[in-house]
């Protein structure tokens, strides 16, 4: 059975808790940064090479306070716009495969969380079928994120399914 969105979102949430801010990268059509505003953080931001400017005040489910969520359009291997440290979380579900670079949107996540901030990854793996493109084995995606610097570096491969979730801090 493919992994799917709720799944996704149910480790995010088991793995993240409550932020100040957290950033999507590929973000897409801005519906994880809308989850991620409404249950996690005060401020999320999403960005996408293809991203239309969105830009929403939302309810959190958990608590009612207004929180904020936003996309735009960026290249995840040149942040410029975000200062060091900004984030204490950044998110990438189903976009590290995509990006042409992997490891410099890497070193710019990495750049742009707080000291002991989270890196959650949720990509599809090696043997994927799906629209032919280049996945990652865990181990390359560990060695990836090793060299990009980060620490405490998970990577775990979702039994019976070529998709993983990696989990580092900076």
């Amino acid at each position: 059975m493919p992994v799917e969105k709720e799944q996704i979102r149910s480790k995010i949430l088991q793995t993240l808790g409550e932020l100040d801010r957290v950033l999507d990268v590929g973000c897409g059509n801005c519906d994880m940064v809308r989850f991620l505003a409404r249950e996690l953080a005060q401020e999320a931001v999403g960005i996408d090479l293809r991203a239309d400017l969105v830009h929403e005040h939302l309810h959190s489910e958990r608590d009612g306070s207004e929180r904020t969520a936003r996309c735009q359009k960026a290249d995840a291997q040149h942040m410029d716009e975000f200062a060091d440290g900004h984030f204490d979380a950044v998110v990438s579900a189903h976009a590290l495969h995509e990006i042409a670079d992997p490891q410099a949107a890497l070193r710019e996540m990495r750049r742009v969380l707080k000291e002991g901030g989270t890196l959650f990854i949720a990509d599809f793996t090696r043997g994927e079928t799906r629209w032919d493109e280049r996945y990652f084995t865990p181990a390359e995606a560990r060695a990836m994120l090793d060299e990009a610097g980060f620490a405490r570096i998970s990577v775990r491969k979702v039994p019976g399914e070529h998709f993983m979730f990696a989990v580092a801090s900076k």
